[in-house]
């Protein structure tokens, strides 16, 4: 938090407030019948806040990669941010330098063909 460029600072704990917070915090655990749902619910944020690839999504981004995809593309396509792509892809080793795609044009093979000037 700031106060126009000067930031506000809170005042340090003392230890018997520690201590007051630590005991307080405890009795909440061991007494009230809400924690299990509660400590559930921390596990889960916690679970969904770490994020990880499947097998079948890092071989769908390679496939990507390989295309010439971007890493925007590529977490629009599969649903997953682009942050958690690039972690996973660096914590297995895999590449993550920028891949140049390949802009040649493909001619068709339609029937607009037969309008092409014969070379």
């Amino acid at each position: 938090m700031t106060n126009g460029s000067r930031p506000i600072k809170r005042a340090p704990t003392s230890e018997a407030q520690k201590d007051k917070l630590r005991a307080a915090q405890n009795a909440y655990i061991a007494r009230d019948p809400r924690w299990p749902e509660h400590r559930r619910k921390l596990a889960a944020a916690q679970e969904a806040r770490k994020m990880t690839l499947f097998e079948d999504e890092v071989k769908i981004i390679i496939a990507l990669r390989k295309k010439g995809r971007t890493f925007d593309y590529i977490a629009e396509q599969i649903a997953v941010c682009k942050e958690v792509i690039g972690r996973e892809l660096k914590a297995m080793g895999i590449s993550t330098a920028p891949v140049k795609a390949d802009r040649r044009a493909r001619r068709g093979q339609g029937f607009w063909r037969c309008f092409d000037a014969p070379q």
